[in-house]
Formats: C-alpha cells, sequence, structure tokens
C-alpha cells in the first residue's frame, strides 16, 4: 500500500490553488490598466495635446474684416509645416505670395503662403502647379477667397471648389477677380510635350479660352479665342470698377468687353506692352494702364526699364495723367492697384546677378526663378516719389498677391514675422508619432508582465508538485 501511495501524482493543495487564482487576478488586472491607459491617451488625452480635432468651424465673417484690412510692411519664409487652412480656416488674408527656396526638402514649390487678418497668422495653401502669386494664383478683393490651378479656395472654412471647364479644355486658370468677387475670369487651355530642336521636351499650350464666371449661379460665359503663345498671367485681363466690363489682351490686340461678350473697344499696342496687371483700370473707369518694357540703358547693371503710362479705354489714345517714375533694372513690374492719394502700387520682380534680360514671351514666364530673385516688393509710384510698402525678409517672396481692400485702405502695420523651426501642423504628427510609441511600449511592458507572470505560475507548479 506504500509503494501504491508513492506512484500516485500530487496535487496541489487549496492555498496553491488560492495564490494562483490571485497570480491571475493580478495579471488581468495590470493587463487592464494598460488598455485603459492606452484608451485614456488615445481619446482624451491625444487630441488635445497634439493637437488634432476635427475640421473647425467657420471662422469669423469676410465682411467683418474686409473694411479693416491692412498691408504687413514684410513678411518672412512661413514655417515647414505650418498650419494649413483646412486645418486651421481664418476669416481672411490681406496678402498671399510664393517662393520656391522656402524649404530644400522639400521645395516649397507649389505652396501659398497667406498673411491672415488679426496678429498676421500664416496659412499655407496647396497648388499642384506650382503658380506664382499674382499670376496664377489670385487673391480675391475681400482678401476671403483664393483662385488657383482648376479650384478655389474660401480661407474662412477651407472649402475647396472647383473651377469649371472652359470649352472642354483640360485646365482652367484664373486670371481676374471682379471687385465684388462675384465673378472669376478664367482661361481653359489645352497643351502637350513638343520636342524642341535640342531634343528637349517643352510643355507647350496648343489652345487657349477666355471665359467669365458667375460664382453664385455658376454660369459660364465664353469671351474670345486668345493666342495660347501669349498667356502672360498676372498682365492678362483686369475687371472694371463695377466688375461688368473686362479687358483683356490677345497678342498685341487689347479688347474691352462686357462680360456677356460683347465687344466695346479694340486697339494694338506697341512690342514689349502689356496691360499693367490686375489694377489696370483706372479708379474712374476711363483708362487702361499699360506697362512697356525699354531694352535699354549703357551702363544698367540689368538693361531693361518699365514705364507705366494711361490710354483712354475706347480708343487707346494716351490720356494726359500724373507721370509715374520709371523704374529701372528689373525683370518686370505689375500693377497690383491704387492707394488712397493716387499713387500705383506695384510689384516689382529683380533679376539674379548677370541673368540675360528676358521680356515677356520668354519661355516658363517673365518672372521665372532662373532668372529673377526672390526678393520681390511693393512699392507705391508718383511721378517723383517711390514709396516701400512691402518687402520679404531674406529671400522670403517671389510672387505677391495683396487684396484690393487692403490696398484702397492705405493702411500699413508691422509685419509680424512667422517663428522658425518646424510648424504646428508638424509637430502634431511628431507628438502623435510619440503618443503611439509610449502606447506600443504600454502594451509591450503589459505583454511581458504577462510572460513573467506565466514563467512564475509555470515554477510554482513544478515546486509545488515536487
Amino acid at each position: 500500500m506504500r509503494d501504491s501511495a508513492a506512484g500516485v501524482p500530487a496535487y496541489v493543495s487549496y492555498e496553491g490553488l488560492v495564490a494562483e487564482a490571485g497570480l491571475r487576478r493580478r495579471h488581468r488586472a495590470t493587463v487592464a490598466a494598460a488598455v485603459v491607459l492606452v484608451l485614456m491617451l488615445s481619446v482624451i488625452v491625444a487630441p488635445p495635446l497634439v493637437g488634432w480635432q476635427a475640421r473647425p468651424a467657420t471662422v469669423g465673417t469676410v465682411a467683418g474684416v474686409s473694411g479693416s484690412l491692412s498691408l504687413p510692411d514684410r513678411v518672412g519664409t512661413p514655417q515647414w509645416g505650418a498650419w494649413s487652412v483646412q486645418r486651421r480656416p481664418v476669416p481672411a488674408a490681406s496678402l498671399i505670395f510664393t517662393a520656391e527656396n522656402w524649404w530644400y526638402e522639400p521645395p516649397s514649390l507649389g505652396s501659398v503662403a497667406a498673411v491672415a487678418v488679426g496678429s498676421d497668422p500664416y496659412r499655407l495653401l496647396s497648388n499642384d502647379w506650382g503658380g506664382r502669386a499674382g499670376e496664377e494664383v489670385l487673391l480675391s478683393a475681400d482678401g476671403g477667397t483664393v483662385a488657383m490651378a482648376n479650384q478655389l479656395v474660401e480661407l474662412r472654412t477651407g472649402k475647396v471648389r472647383r473651377l469649371p471647364s472652359v470649352s472642354g479644355t483640360e485646365e482652367t486658370f484664373p486670371v481676374a477677380w471682379s471687385k465684388d468677387g462675384g465673378r472669376l475670369a478664367v482661361v481653359g487651355f489645352d497643351g502637350r510635350y513638343v520636342r524642341q530642336p535640342n531634343g528637349v521636351e517643352v510643355y507647350t499650350e496648343t489652345r487657349a479660352v477666355l471665359a467669365v464666371w458667375e460664382i453664385t449661379t455658376n454660369q459660364l460665359t465664353t469671351i474670345a479665342d486668345l493666342d495660347p503663345r501669349t498667356l502672360f498671367y498676372g498682365w492678362l485681363a483686369a475687371f472694371g470698377p463695377d466688375g461688368r466690363i473686362l479687358a483683356y489682351q490677345s497678342a498685341r490686340t487689347v479688347t474691352v468687353t462686357t462680360v456677356d461678350g460683347e465687344a466695346r473697344s479694340r486697339f494694338t499696342v506697341p512690342e514689349g506692352t502689356q496691360l499693367a496687371g490686375k489694377g489696370t483700370w483706372t479708379p474712374d473707369g476711363r483708362g487702361l494702364t499699360l506697362v512697356t518694357q525699354r531694352r535699354c540703358c549703357d551702363g544698367d547693371p540689368y538693361e531693361s526699364r518699365w514705364q507705366l503710362r494711361v490710354v483712354d479705354a475706347s480708343t487707346g489714345a494716351d490720356l494726359a495723367t500724373m507721370p509715374f517714375a520709371e523704374q529701372a533694372g528689373l525683370v518686370a513690374l505689375r500693377l497690383l492697384g491704387w492707394a488712397p492719394d493716387g499713387a500705383a502700387v506695384v510689384a516689382r520682380y529683380r533679376p539674379e546677378p548677370g541673368a540675360k534680360v528676358v521680356g515677356f514671351g520668354v519661355e516658363d514666364g517673365i518672372t521665372y526663378g532662373a532668372w529673377t530673385k526672390y526678393e520681390t516688393d511693393v512699392v507705391a509710384l508718383t511721378n517723383d516719389d517711390t514709396r516701400l510698402l512691402l518687402s520679404g525678409t531674406g529671400e522670403a517672396m517671389h510672387g505677391v498677391d495683396i487684396a484690393d481692400d487692403a490696398i484702397a485702405s492705405g493702411r500699413t502695420h508691422p509685419g509680424k514675422l512667422p517663428p522658425g523651426g518646424i510648424g504646428p501642423q508638424y509637430r502634431m504628427y511628431i507628438k502623435a508619432f510619440g503618443l503611439v510609441i509610449a502606447a506600443a511600449l504600454l502594451i509591450a511592458g503589459a505583454l511581458l508582465t504577462n510572460s513573467i507572470l506565466r514563467r512564475r505560475r509555470r515554477r510554482n507548479r513544478t515546486v509545488r508538485a515536487a
């Protein structure tokens, strides 16, 4: 009997069972605590910590701020990872600007910076075509909407609306806003890559059609076919003060038409002359301002001078107006509007040292960065005065567009530059990544604890069995 009893396997005692049950409970409690902590971080702590939130509600109203728009006297390089308009809408912007050298990895080609009202917060917009502010990217008169290739972006909501297709063309670019923001002149174009004599393939527009888009009703009125070789965005078209008359240029011909497509006048301008910009119309609606490039003068580092002159919108004849100081050593000059004292507000583009002199018909556009510095500024011109209004710090600004209401107000203020370093949107991503890592470590810790407890439990069973 003793030999038989010795062969019977030993059983865990009641006290051992109780100890093992307690060990399981502690294990389950540890795992549950880790899960709860991860959920708390994910649901409660993480969103406010990293700044992630649902799409913000509409911010303010354009009408409430457009009448008080003021122009900052300087702008700086926006942060890489600054808030986008979609993530943090703003009521309106006093100006937008572009450059291709803000960040080198990745470059800022395709990014548009908007300087909003208030304390000059910066917001970013995305532009797939890499358009230049004031040329292919335009700010509405009240500063509330940005038009760019194929789309409109409403700053106060971040909502995006697609531009209409013009006569079946592939792409649609904005060329002019009406003063009330109700109409947008657009150009639809088709293009293809054409092999040059040197073997390089260059994208070339093959067809271009001008139209006027009634934004509220979505009505599109075709105005005219344009010469696709002379699509000089920024110098192509401008609405009259009442928003019902449009002046546009194709090759050397300037046409004044109603928004319904009824031509009122047509005249030819000399070679090297173009509509001066979005501020082409004089405030009284009688005249059109032209800008002419002179290839001169011996001794100038960059032999190119620019002169503004005003002609009768009906005949093209020169009007007797206050003369404007000729601007020397510039790649280009573009008229943005008129200050309250009658000065012409213009953007001035400067050449890179040693750059060849170019005109409007040059490949890639007259303000292309290969020969233009990222040091564009904005000044007010009279016959005997050049008054600086806006400049970029360092090489922050290439293309620029200013809200008409900001120009008309005549008000400026010291610009508040953006901070350096990584912007808040990318910092948010970094924080979120850090929280994911923390959660992963907590889960790994819980699994490690579980493994330790399992080994301890097996060891306890072995000891009791012995």
